[in-house]
């Protein structure tokens, strides 16, 4: 959780022409709960949650509105100047990781560490 707050932190801090909102997807929401209270001018789309350890975290029992909700979370990750994927290896973000022009990652060996993956740059800084 630390850390993710720390990624936050360090791309609301990036040089930005407009103010930086945070938008956050997550299927938990305690880390909804958490965030929200850190980051307060954050914004989410709105969706229903699987009860805790109810399962897999996709279930049809959300219906077409669990889909339509993750499809519309999927596009809107794609749009944002930086995503922050949390982890690394999320099939979820893997569309905005391939379009966004900023990624930070964390990396695999030392989740303490940030990657900076800056498509206008050669070099992928450690932040």
């Amino acid at each position: 959780m630390r850390q993710v707050c720390t990624a936050i932190e360090k791309a609301k801090a990036s040089p930005r022409e407009k103010p930086v909102r945070v938008f956050l997807c997550t299927d938990s929401p305690k880390i909804l709960d958490r965030v929200s209270a850190m980051f307060p001018d954050l914004f989410t789309i709105s969706k229903r949650f699987q009860a805790v350890q109810a399962g897999p975290l996709h279930s049809a029992e959300l219906g077409a509105e669990g889909g339509f909700s993750a499809l519309i979370e999927m596009y809107l990750l794609g749009r944002c100047d930086t995503v922050i994927r949390f982890p690394p290896t999320s099939a979820f973000t893997r569309y905005a990781r391939l379009v966004a022009p900023r990624v930070i990652e964390f990396d695999l060996d030392d989740p303490t560490r940030l990657i900076l993956i800056d498509e206008s740059s050669e070099h992928h800084p450690i932040l």
